[in-house]
């Protein structure tokens, strides 16, 4: 399925290619994403991005050349994976704790 990056994940815009689970009845799609902690550590923060990406994700977008490498940053990358594991695990709170490391926003933090 063609996903638009911008509605399914923070910090990439363009078009890529996923699977994407439908949202739980009652819940409207793309109104809140997953993003890290203003207090998260670097280290915390990659630990998310090995544990997502271990996990069979394709990660390759956030990798050099990849259409969500820019930013080139730990916290940008952890924020592109964190948003996508919740968005495609459910969209439940425990989808966006990774150890209190992330937060849900109702602010498109891609805008």
């Amino acid at each position: 399925m063609d996903l638009i990056m911008d509605d399914l994940r923070y910090g990439c815009k363009g078009r890529g290619r996923g699977r994407r689970t439908p949202p739980p009845s009652g819940r409207p799609a793309g109104k809140k994403w997953c993003v890290p902690r203003g207090d998260a550590s670097d280290a915390a923060l990659q630990k998310n991005i090995d544990y997502v990406c271990s996990l069979g994700v394709d990660c390759r977008p956030i990798q050099a050349g990849g259409a969500c490498f820019n930013p080139n940053s730990v916290r940008s990358h952890a924020a592109y994976v964190m948003n996508f594991f919740y968005q495609t695990s459910g969209r439940h709170v425990y989808d966006c704790d990774f150890a209190h490391t992330g937060v849900l926003t109702f602010s498109n933090p891609s805008k």
